[in-house]
């Protein structure tokens, strides 16, 4: 029989191929084993081949039986006529013991070859009595093979010379991978058998699955215990990083496990016990242990001496490697980060021409630079342990893949007491059932490698690729409509028969956009439950990326029904109902482009913006709410051919010149029209016309004209001039003055001569502030109007306060004002101003909300001003403003430059920024912008 060893090109165990138990033998004569097998049981007829027997050993330089092979062996047995030998294991060197009792199925001959960082193999050539054995009946069950040098049918005692104390047996176990029957039958039948370890088993097993956050030791322990298997332990002396995302694609969980070991560097092999086999993983050297009772093993130039427990061959090779490993990558988070790119030299090899080698290697699947440079250093590792093997044979039975041993006795210096780990072992054995023992029955090859190289594997098992693309579901948590992190989403991949759909077992996966520049480009971020189009990059499952949506048959196609003939862009509000749209329909002759903003439309233009309609008409309907048109600089020309209407309730015009060309121009209002020019007004109604400016007031109705004024002046012909001087002095209009009479001191605040014929506006507040007021002519203006529309003006409660309430008309100021006429009189004008202002809250966002209460406080304040500036100008005392005192200079100053320019809106929006900043609330002591924010967050907060 020939155990010749199978060697291939490299490889971990020299790219040996496992021994098929058909391999086992080539050659035989059936004479000369016929005449022993009857010299050896006495039976009848057994002597008739018994002087055609030859002398029966087994080769020095491997498991070759001189002139027999199992097949030869078989037939010997049933070459004898009329003999029926009970054949027996009992004191065989070769033992196997399975589930269908002693001595059924019995070794021939046996092959076991051990591996590093590959399966180990058991083949086995069997003989039995039994002509009937079944795969059914053995296949998947576990059985045990023993080599026991110490068993009594082989010659060779020198064997097991050196000990008889302890166990010098072997065990080697699994489970029956593959059985049938070899040949004819006869008075014995060959059977033939694979036996494989636990760890086999994955091979039949395949899967598509996402590991997550693992590190490489937790990711296979939990594959094991989730296939059922315990026997396996852990010598990880580094660090290992937790993989943040790993794919099994459509591969099996052996070939998943192999390439992920390949990939962290990590050794493994298996070790055999008594009862078990146990996988043994670690990620240095340290997992090659001494064997036991062998760690010195002797080197014999002469083989018979090697029958001693030793070796009769050791051979060096070498084979020229590369010199240098270069990995680069890339990774979106650092795009320009030189970090993707690692180099690691050689250290072992120092061969000729070495340096000037090197293998690149892009996309080597790393995420971060210290990744890579671990990576390219297992390479590197890889390569020198390939570099340099040592091939032995000899008859050492503890050989070892999980082990390591100490060469003695060798001729050269170099590999005497060296350590050496052991990478493969062939162990051949065979049981010459013709004869009552052999000469020596085992023999081994092996593979080792230096002790102090540290060995690390090739990436051999290759990764899945993905070809094409996939369809995926955008996936987050319960509840959610949307689920991103600014720019990538998470997905449910159709083959994950795990996947939660929630977003906790997926990465974030990046998404193709139209356009992606350096803050700029084209966003369209998929939504849960939308189907996607997933590319791969460079087919690794571990990179994907969305580069397309499809509709399917829940998420429909919004233009379905139009034939093709429409496209658009339409969204979804998020948590609600309507969208965002614009659509093109192409359908000829009734070609149009529509836009839909579901709340806000805001269009920005940096220079010019032009509109044609080149026929037909134009229409701009604001069904609810206010339409504004400002011009900050320059004009504004509406050119019309015929007739230009408009119709409105209220109409206002502020205006620095107003011209009108020839012809008429016609203003209709149902209610009445309004023309304001600072204290001047001019009002229309259906009843009256009414100017007024100041303290002066001309009323024209049904009744007659009346006129109040501080001085009326009449031109009867004559150059105009007053008709009376004006009173300084105590009695008269003077008097009248004297007593708190209104003067007209206008917005420039200019004084006037006091005196009039009007009383002041009651306001409820007290005869001294009543007079006080009375000297600012607008605040006594305001008064009456509002006094006209029905509002009024109260105390309050100490403390409590005070606020104008456009709700129910009512000024209410602070009953702690009482008895102090001019903080009275400050605070009267500064309410007065928000109740005269047509203030509206817009709560469109909070920005919106907190700009438009502090104008309105803008308003209020420009009253105060107003009011003090007139109050001063007519001799009375003053005011002062509200608020603090710091805010003075800033707020006269929005309302100089108002008097100067008349924009009011620009007024307010200054002194209300001020405010907001300046000014402190008295109770939570915030600034207000901060207070009225807070307040638009406590009523209206952001939706989640």
């Amino acid at each position: 029989m020939s155990f010749a060893e199978n060697r291939g090109a490299g490889g971990i165990a020299g790219g040996a191929v496992p021994a098929s138990a058909g391999g086992l033998a080539s050659l035989g004569s059936i004479a000369g084993m016929a005449g022993q097998l009857g010299a050896l049981t006495g039976m009848p007829g057994a002597g008739l081949l018994g002087g055609a027997a030859s002398a029966v050993r087994l080769a020095q330089t491997g498991m070759a039986m001189l002139g027999k092979t199992p097949e030869s062996i078989a037939d010997a047995l049933n070459a004898l006529a009329g003999a029926r030998p009970q054949l027996t294991q009992e004191n065989r060197y070769v033992t196997l013991e399975t589930p269908l009792g002693d001595d059924v199925l019995l070794v021939n001959a046996a092959v076991i070859d051990e591996h590093v960082n590959q399966l180990p193999e058991i083949h086995l050539d069997l003989l039995s009595h039994r002509n009937n054995i079944g795969p059914e009946q053995i296949v998947g069950q576990r059985v045990k093979i023993v080599l026991d040098p110490q068993s009594k049918n082989f010659s060779l005692t020198k064997i097991v010379a050196a000990s008889t104390e302890t166990d010098q047996r072997r065990y080697f176990d699994g489970y029956v991978a593959s059985f049938g029957k070899v040949g004819n039958s006869g008075t014995v039948t060959r059977y033939e058998m694979s036996v494989v370890p636990w760890l086999w088993f994955l091979t039949r097993s395949t899967d598509c699955r996402i590991f997550q956050n693992q590190t490489p030791q937790d990711l296979l322990r939990g594959i094991f215990q989730e296939m059922g298997f315990a026997d396996f332990e852990f010598d990880i002396r580094g660090k290992q990083s937790p993989l943040e995302y790993i794919v099994m694609y459509d591969e099996s969980y052996y070939h998943f496990c192999a390439r992920l070991m390949e990939q962290e560097g990590l050794v493994w092999t298996f070790r055999f016990e008594k009862d078990k086999h146990v996988l043994v993983i670690g990620d240095s050297n340290s997992l090659f242990r001494p064997i036991p009772q062998a760690e010195t093993i002797s080197y014999y130039a002469d083989s018979a001496a090697s029958e001693l427990n030793g070796i009769d061959r050791w051979d060096e090779a070498f084979s020229f490697r590369v010199g240098k490993i270069t990995f680069r990558d890339f990774n979106y988070n650092q795009p320009s980060s030189s970090l993707m790119h690692v180099e690691v030299p050689t250290v072992n090899l120092k061969h000729d021409n070495i340096q000037a080698t090197e293998r690149y290697q892009f996309h080597s699947l790393y995420d971060h630079g210290e990744d890579g440079e671990r990576y390219a250093r297992y390479a590197m590792e890889a390569e020198e342990a390939q570099a340099r093997r040592f091939n032995g044979g000899g008859y050492a039975r503890g050989m070892t893949t999980n082990g390591r041993f100490t060469l003695v006795n060798h001729a050269s210096s170099s590999y005497n007491d060296k350590e050496f780990v052991i990478l493969r072992v062939r162990h051949q054995a065979v049981n010459d059932y013709t004869r009552q023992g052999a000469e020596l029955p085992y023999h081994n090859t092996f593979t080792c490698l230096p002790f102090d190289i540290p060995f690390r594997p090739e990436r051999r098992t290759r990764k899945p690729s993905m070809h094409g693309t996939q369809s995926a579901i955008v996936v987050g948590p319960k509840g959610e409509e949307i689920h991103t992190d600014g720019s990538r989403v998470k997905l449910h991949f159709l083959w994950d028969r795990r996947g939660k759909r929630d977003g906790s077992d997926s990465m974030w996966v990046r998404v193709s956009q139209p356009w992606a520049g350096k803050g700029w480009g084209g966003s369209a971020i998929p939504r849960i439950g939308q189907e996607v189009i997933v590319a791969f990059n460079e087919g690794d499952p571990d990179n994907p990326v969305v580069v397309g949506r499809v509709f399917n048959g829940e998420s429909g196609n919004p233009y379905h029904g139009t034939g093709g003939q429409t496209m658009g862009l339409k969204s979804q509000t998020h948590k609600g109902q309507g969208s965002n749209e614009l659509r093109f329909s192409d359908v000829d002759g009734a070609q149009e482009f529509f836009m839909h903003a579901q709340k806000d439309m805001n269009t920005v233009v940096k220079d010019n913006e032009s509109h044609t309609v080149e026929g037909g008409a134009r229409k701009v309907s604001v069904l609810r709410g206010d339409e504004t048109k400002h011009v900050a600089q320059g004009n504004m020309t509406e050119m019309v051919a015929l007739t230009r209407s408009s119709t409105a309730n209220v109409i206002n015009t502020n205006a620095v010149a107003s011209k009108a060309g020839p012809g008429m121009q016609s203003h209709l209002a149902s209610d009445g029209i309004e023309h304001r020019v600072g204290d001047s007004v001019v009002i229309l109604t259906q009843g009256s016309i009414t100017l007024t400016h100041g303290a002066s007031t001309i009323r024209i109705d049904a009744s007659g004209i009346y006129l109040d004024g501080p001085v009326i002046h009449l031109n009867q012909g004559a150059s105009s001039g007053p008709s009376a001087p004006a009173a300084s002095g105590a009695g008269g209009a003077a008097s009248a003055a004297a007593e708190g009479g209104a003067a007209g001191a206008g917005a420039a605040g200019a004084g006037a001569a006091a005196g009039s014929a009007a009383p002041p506006v009651e306001t409820g507040l007290g005869h001294d502030v009543d007079q006080l007021a009375a000297k600012s002519p607008g605040l006594q203006a305001d008064l009456k109007k509002l006094k006209d529309d029905g509002w009024k003006i109260k105390y309050g409660e100490p403390g409590g306060g005070s606020f104008a309430r456009r709700e129910n008309q009512t000024i209410t100021l602070d009953g702690s004002f009482k008895g102090n006429t001019a903080g009275t009189t400050q605070t009267l004008a500064h309410e007065v101003g928000h109740a005269t202002y047509g203030f509206q809250p817009d709560y469109s966002s909070k920005t919106a909300y907190v700009n438009g209460t502090l104008a309105d406080e803008g308003a209020a304040t420009m009253n105060n001003i107003k009011a003090r500036r007139e109050i001063l100008a007519n001799g009375g005392a003053d005011i002062g403003i509200a608020g603090n005192s710091a805010n003075h200079a800033a707020y006269n100053k929005a309302y100089d430059q108002f008097l100067k320019d008349g924009n009011a809106d620009a007024a307010r929006q200054a002194i209300g920024a001020q405010f907001g900043r300046g000014e402190i609330t008295s109770n939570t002591k915030q600034p207000y912008a901060e207070y009225y924010g807070g307040w638009y967050d406590n009523n209206f907060p952001p939706k989640k």
